[in-house]
Parts: C-alpha cells; sequence; structure tokens
C-alpha cells in the first residue's frame, strides 16, 4: 500500500501512542486492587510517559520530515476537523460517564461495600479521566486514518 506523509504520520502517532499508554494502563490498571497499598498515581510514571511519547514522536516525525514534503490542502484540515469532532465527542461520553461514576458512588447504594472502596479511589478515577484523554486521542488517530483511506 501506498501511504501519503500524513498517513505515515498519523500511523505512527497511533503506534507510539498506543504503546506507550498501553504499558501504562496495563501497570496502571493491574496495580488497583483492593487493601495493596499501590493504588496511589505514580506521577513518575505519568511524567515518563509523557517524556517517551515526545522524544519517540520528534524521532519519528524528523524522519518523515527529512523524507518528505509537508504540504498541507483543504482536504488535510477538513480530515482533522472532523477527527478531532469525534475525539471530542469520545472524551465528553468519558467524562459524563465519569460524572455518572461519581454521583452514584456518592448514594453508596449502588454498589456494594468492596466494589465502593476499589472503584471510587482517587488513584483509580484519575486513570480513568486520563484513559478518556487517550482514548479521545485514539479515536482521533483512527478517524483520520479511515478519512484518508476513504475519503471525507
Amino acid at each position: 500500500m501506498d501511504y501519503s506523509f500524513k498517513e505515515k504520520s498519523v500511523i505512527a502517532s497511533l503506534g507510539v501512542t498506543l504503546l506507550i499508554f498501553g504499558w501504562f494502563f496495563y501497570r496502571a490498571f493491574s496495580n488497583l486492587s483492593l487493601g495493596t497499598g499501590n493504588e496511589q498515581l505514580s506521577v513518575n510514571d505519568i511524567i515518563t510517559a509523557i517524556i517517551l511519547i515526545a522524544i519517540l514522536e520528534s524521532i519519528i516525525q524528523s524522519f518523515f520530515a527529512i523524507k518528505n514534503k509537508n504540504e498541507e490542502d483543504e482536504r488535510d484540515k477538513l480530515i482533522q476537523l472532523s477527527s478531532y469532532r469525534n475525539g471530542y465527542w469520545v472524551l465528553c461520553i468519558g467524562v459524563w460517564f465519569l460524572i455518572t461514576h461519581l454521583l452514584f458512588e456518592a448514594t453508596g447504594d449502588w454498589f456494594n461495600f468492596y466494589h465502593n472502596l476499589i472503584f471510587s479511589s482517587p488513584a483509580f478515577i484519575s486513570h480513568l479521566l486520563l484513559l478518556f484523554f487517550v482514548l479521545a486521542e485514539v479515536t482521533n488517530f483512527i478517524t483520520q486514518l479511515y478519512y484518508y483511506r476513504k475519503g471525507i
């Protein structure tokens, strides 16, 4: 398959995001358990993930920029607008899910006691919010790839 510069760039960004944040969320959600004491949000892990993404993105994008000239047209701008809209909707749904989750957790009648301890911890809520941000970005990348292949 022949990919354009923009498609290669989006594929690389999607791969880096899935790789780094997949590793991060696997470690984060596997450590969330009742009474282990590992439930605190590790700021160092988040900073490490962000720095790794920045470094890998810089290397990959500079490699693509050396090989190809980046010429953006109206189609690219329209694809970006549509994909950002889809990512925005995923983020809105995720935030509303989180708000309703917190609302039902506050009533105390919806889940049993053990469920409340794990899923209402600040670490779980923080990781879940970050997960929704990453899902919005992944939706943005996947939508861009779809529109570049199928047209808009």
